[in-house]
Formats: structure tokens, sequence, C-alpha cells
């Protein structure tokens, strides 16, 4: 029981040094390189048709173990926090090459949930443009993004009350 508690006080800690660790200044921040994606209907999401929100992305691929846990927290600490909330979009970007399998993926409901915009690289992987400028490789990889089209962080908390925290604070 001892171990337990330590155990998350632990993970609370960590959380909040990377919170505190990623978070910029608003002022400090760069415009997010601008993104395409597709959705689960064909349409393309564009950075720019998504201004005035908080965009929460999420990367993953089929076969992600990792992937899994940070769907996991999302689905029981964070997107529950949001539910009624239009001002934050959380994206669930798959790296996936293979269409058939990303739409199998997400009926399998291991790596989105509902409340999470379902898009795809088109195909690309990890060779998308806008995954490749930030030099993401492998996954889970998420970030975040404010209400102007700027990066808040490449490194957000692990899905959590610290990443509910920095979401919120991105709202104000």
């Amino acid at each position: 029981m001892a171990i337990r508690r330590m155990m998350i006080w632990l993970t609370l800690a960590m959380s909040f040094l990377q919170f505190a660790a990623s978070a910029q200044t608003a002022a400090g921040r760069k415009r997010a390189f601008p993104f395409e994606f597709k959705d689960t209907l064909g349409s393309v999401v564009k950075l720019d048709d998504l201004k005035g929100k908080v965009i929460y992305m999420d990367f993953w691929f089929t076969g992600c173990k990792g992937c899994v846990q940070v769907a996991k927290g999302l689905h029981d600490a964070v997107l529950p926090a949001f539910r009624e909330d239009t001002s934050v979009v959380f994206m669930s970007v798959s790296l996936d090459i293979n269409f058939l399998k990303w739409k199998r993926s997400i009926r399998e409901g291991l790596y989105t949930s509902e409340g999470e915009w379902n898009v795809f690289t088109m195909g690309m992987g990890g060779e998308h443009p806008f995954y490749r400028h930030y030099g993401f490789s492998g996954a889970p990889q998420t970030m975040l993004i404010d209400r102007q089209g700027r990066v808040v962080s490449t490194a957000p908390p692990f899905p959590g009350p610290a990443l509910v925290e920095m979401i919120r604070s991105e709202q104000k």
C-alpha cells in the first residue's frame, strides 16, 4: 500500500515537472507547422480550420503498447473533464500506412475513444511533413497547440491531472 502511494506521488510529481519544463510563455511560442490530415469521412483537416481552439494531438500506430496506455489515460482522466467543451479538440492521429488497418484499429477502441477526432496521415505514417518537422520518431507522441495555433509543448504530461490543468490554462 505504501509503495502504491509512493508510485502515485512520483507519477504526479513527474507530471508536474514535465508540465513546468514544457510550458512556454505565450510570447515565446512558435506557430505550429501547418498540417493536413484526413478524417474518417475523407474530409481534409487543417490547422487553420481549428483557429480559436486548443488542440491536443496524440500520434499512434497499430501495435504500439505505449499508445494504448496514452489512449486509456485520455479516456479515463482527460476526456471526461472536457466532454461538453467545444473549445478543445482532441486529435487522434494514426501513423498507420494502411487505411483499412487504421479503420479496424479505430473500431477496436484500444488506440482512440469517443470524443477524439480520428485522423490519418494519408498513408505517409512517420514520413508525414508535420511529424517530420518536429523530429518525432516512434510513438506514442503527443503535443499541445494553443488557440492561436502556436505550439505549447511537443511533450505535454502523460494524460492525467497535470495535462488537464495544462489544457485548462490554455483556455484562458
